[in-house]
């Protein structure tokens, strides 16, 4: 089975949102998933310096949010 994978992403260092100060540097990411569809949520699991375009993860979710973890 093919894994989705990061397209593009961003490293968030300063962040304006109440509750999410407290988890910086965190990395937003839209994935490529199977099928030719995006999906966009937060990479997990790994250093925000690890993540890569066309690095493998796949989907885990924290109550109504999508998270990615890598492969």
């Amino acid at each position: 089975m093919e894994h989705p994978a990061v397209c593009t992403f961003t490293v968030v260092h300063r962040s304006f949102v109440p509750g999410f100060g407290e988890r910086e540097p965190y990395v937003l990411a839209w994935v490529d998933l199977p099928g030719g569809t995006r999906a966009f949520g937060e990479v997990t699991g790994c250093p925000p310096e690890s993540v890569h375009v066309g690095m493998p993860v796949r989907m885990t979710t924290v109550g109504d949010l999508i998270h990615w973890r890598p492969a």
